[in-house]
């Protein structure tokens, strides 16, 4: 491949981020990785809402009091819990998936500047082609010419 390696670039060979990224992660930020992802779904939402309906029908009959659909305190309590609990833990899976991102995205730029100097260089191979083509055409149509003329 005598072609690329005139190229005066250093080439960017592709990699895999994913499996970059994966390799780099610890014990705790694939922990945090799989609660945010599991949080982030309609199937959390369902659990969180059943979960609250349940526990209130537990709790009024345990008071033995007529079901009460709205108890405000308990509820207010259940979703500061839950927030609280959550909200650090989706901040750090959401931080590590920003690191993901800033890594494909590199790759994306080099492998993309990589091809752009590649291409430029193939265009400015592909235009000397040219010009040394048209150059032996008019010699072979002079020589053509030459040998009709003696004849």
């Amino acid at each position: 491949m005598e072609l690329f390696s005139s190229f005066g670039h250093k080439r960017h060979k592709p990699q895999n981020v994913n499996l970059k990224h994966k390799e780099g992660l610890g014990l705790q930020d694939r922990i945090a990785l799989v609660i945010t992802t599991a949080v982030g779904t309609m199937y959390a939402v369902y659990f969180f809402a059943l979960f609250m309906a349940g526990w209130m029908l537990w709790q009024s009959h345990l008071a033995n009091k007529p079901f009460d659909p709205y108890p405000f305190a308990f509820l207010l309590f259940l979703g500061n819990i839950v927030q609280l609990l959550l909200m650090p833990l989706i901040m750090v899976g959401q931080n590590i998936q920003g690191r993901h991102s800033e890594i494909r995205a590199e790759e994306e730029y080099n492998t993309t500047t990589s091809s752009y100097h590649d291409i430029e260089n193939i265009l400015s191979h592909l235009d000397a082609q040219d010009k040394q083509i048209l150059t032996q055409t008019k010699m072979l149509e002079k020589l053509l010419l030459a040998i009709e003329k003696r004849n």
